[in-house]
């Protein structure tokens, strides 16, 4: 008995010793499976056994079977899986059917008369099934037997580990060694096509390149044409006969159309696109750009060492990737194309205009000038192009403070008036900074704008001299108002007159006189011009002003008002300082009156002066000479329109010359 036991020791470290030359010497797993199978059976002594994989699909499939004749796939469920992995290091004997084996698996257990299941696990991967059936001659299988089977199972679970993970690697290493070949193939085109800029120039070399990568014997580069379902012919390789007239309503480019996916066609399909290019092996790509089909690359007949063959979905992706490359080249030339037109547009209209424009980029560097500029800046366009707007501008701390600004806050910012020491100590300008955004919004600079106001600014600087600001302002801006003619407007007109000034006058010197009007002047119209009041005309020692033309507000009457209180007080400063200084003392009288004037140009074409005329004025100018020193009366109509804001003191009524019934008078409470 003992020697029997050696003996079968003996034979168990034999088979243990083939099992190991099996997974060694075996080419692919089927043979190690077979091998392994048919050891197992041979060292347990049974009659048949089978080796089922799981799969991708989630079935159990067979590596290796004997005895057994229907070798289909058998379903398998997550269930069964999880009752398995109770047995993942032992066995289960199927004396009895156990209620979860179901389907074909239990079919496949009754044929094969398996006895014995030993789940295949890889810590908790599941990899398929050892099934072994009753032993010959009816014997029980001993604890022996039970494991050898357990140790054949671990080295067929290791055996079937390590081949999936070398299938993966391999499987792995050749996808990643087509897609560095594509890699460096689209990397190869893209450089080349991205310097062509002519489309039809492109088309030819996209399509040469690409039936030279796939081995095409012949191609077509299709483009969409506007306002027509034709395709134009863009370029052709190797194609004999006359080009195909192709519409993008076939069937074929409308199924590439609404899933934005390449075709691949063989002689199984009947397309009206083969029947028209007499082609069975055909390969269809779109070229599209930003989601949209600018045309077609069709390829025929793959060319190998055995003939023509149909194109594969490695090719249709390769093609794929070449035609998008092409229809972002096609898009850049379209917009190179469209970006120099409007380029020579844009340099056309700035060389026209009499702005200046001037450009720079994100370093803060000048990269265009416009001629205007390089006139209002005194340079030359060579001196300033690739030059720091710091070091053009140094002397100029507005402009630079300006760019700064417009950096900084992203937007536009202007100013006016601005002295252009760059240029000249006289010139003067009007300058805006804008940034320069691209599509998406991002900073690519500043556009700076000149307006050379230098000869309007010194027209203006003296006309001020002689007339308010209002009236500068709204003949510059609106030069119809420098016709002749007048318009009716309601406005209020303020006399204010020196009291004594003729008899005061005969005691001074000539240039006494002068400097004392121009003194009084001097004060009182800067206090017409701060209330923006229009300064009609000076009548000798006599001011007249005009609230309400050119320009009309809300407030002119109390502006009116506001003026002459002013005024009044500004000479009591006056005459202090005066007192001081042994001179005469200056008093003054002053007249307001509100209503309807004709207000406009009053004169001839060489002489024209802008003044308000009309009974409104006389009674204004009657009410100025009734005026004591000091004291400021206004008419009914200018006391109605301010006494909410203005203390008056009304006084008995006044004959005045012109009037035939005596008005209501009223004199301002200082």
């Amino acid at each position: 008995m003992h020697t029997d036991k050696n003996d079968q020791l003996e034979y168990y470290l034999s088979s243990l010793n083939e099992l190991g030359e099996v997974l060694i010497d075996a080419g692919d797993i089927h043979s190690v499976g077979s091998g392994i199978l048919r050891l197992t059976l041979g060292t347990v002594m049974a009659s048949t056994g089978s080796v089922l994989l799981y799969n991708k699909e989630k079935n159990l499939s067979f590596l290796a079977g004997q005895g057994i004749k229907n070798k289909e796939d058998l379903s398998f469920t997550e269930k069964a899986i999880d009752h398995l992995k109770k047995h993942r290091h032992g066995h289960i004997a199927l004396n009895h059917s156990p209620d979860w084996i179901t389907g074909k698996l239990k079919n496949h257990i009754a044929e094969s008369k398996a006895y014995l299941l030993l789940p295949l696990f890889h810590k908790e991967l599941f990899l398929g099934l050892l099934c072994v059936g009753n032993k010959f001659m009816g014997e029980t299988y001993s604890n022996n037997d039970i494991k050898i089977l357990e140790i054949v199972s671990s080295h067929l679970t290791k055996a079937l580990y390590n081949y999936e993970l070398f299938k993966n690697v391999e499987e792995k290493k050749t996808e990643l060694n087509l897609k560095l070949l594509e890699l460096e193939t689209l990397f190869d085109i893209s450089i080349a096509i991205s310097s062509v800029l002519d489309i039809d120039d492109l088309a030819e070399d996209v399509l040469w390149r690409s039936v030279g990568i796939l081995n095409a014997s012949k191609g077509i580069f299709l483009r969409l044409k506007k306002n027509t379902p034709i395709l134009h012919t863009a370029a052709t390789f190797n194609w004999v006969k006359e080009n195909p007239l192709l519409s993008q309503n076939l069937k074929v480019f409308k199924d590439v159309q609404s899933s934005s996916q390449g075709i691949l066609l063989s002689d199984k399909d009947e397309t009206s696109l083969q029947q028209k290019l007499k082609e069975k092996n055909l390969i269809v790509s779109p070229l599209m750009a930003k989601n949209k089909i600018l045309g077609y690359m069709v390829l025929c007949n793959k060319e190998s060492r055995k003939g023509i063959e149909p194109f594969n979905s490695i090719d249709l992706d390769l093609l794929t990737a070449l035609s998008n490359q092409a229809a972002v080249a096609m898009e850049n030339a379209k917009l190179f194309k469209e970006i120099t037109k409007e380029k020579q547009f844009n340099e056309s209209i700035l060389g026209s205009i009499a702005t200046g424009v001037v450009t720079i980029n994100t370093l803060g560097e000048v990269d265009s000038i416009n001629i205007a500029a390089t006139k209002i800046l005194n340079t030359k366009k060579k001196d300033i192009i690739g030059n720091h707007y710091m070091f053009v501008f140094e002397k100029d701390e507005t402009v630079v403070e300006l760019i700064t600004s417009c950096e900084g806050k992203n937007k536009t910012v202007s100013d006016v008036n601005i002295p252009l020491a760059v240029s000249s100590k006289d010139t003067v300008v009007n300058i805006s900074v804008s940034p320069r955004v691209d599509p998406d919004g991002k900073m690519q600079g500043q556009v700076i704008a000149f307006e050379d106001i230098t000869d309007v600014n010194k027209v203006k600087n003296t006309f001020k001299r002689y007339v308010s600001k209002q009236v500068v302002d709204e003949i510059l801006d609106n030069d119809s108002k420098l016709n002749l003619g007048g318009e009716k407007r309601k406005v209020t007109v303020l006399f204010a007159d020196i009291r004594g000034f003729t008899s005061m006058s005969e005691k001074m010197e000539p240039e006494v006189v002068v400097s004392t009007l121009n003194e009084y002047f001097s004060e009182m119209i800067d206090i017409v011009f701060k209330n923006n009041g229009t300064l009609d005309k000076i009548i000798g020692d006599e001011l007249m002003v005009v609230y309400g033309a050119p320009i009309s507000a809300k407030d002119d009457t109390t502006r009116a008002v506001q003026t002459a209180s002013d005024m009044q007080e500004k000479l009591k400063e006056l005459n202090e300082e005066r007192k001081k200084r042994k001179e005469p003392l200056i008093a003054v009288g002053i007249g307001i009156n509100r209503g309807e004037v004709v207000s406009g140009n009053i004169g001839s074409r060489e002489m024209m002066d802008y003044t308000v005329i009309g009974d409104t004025v006389n009674l204004a100018a009657r009410l100025c000479s009734a005026a004591k020193p000091g004291q400021i009366l206004v008419s009914n109509s200018v006391f109605k329109k301010t006494r909410k804001m203005i203390n008056y003191k009304k006084i008995e009524q006044l004959s005045l010359k012109g009037k035939r019934k005596k008005i209501d008078i009223f004199i301002v409470e200082q």
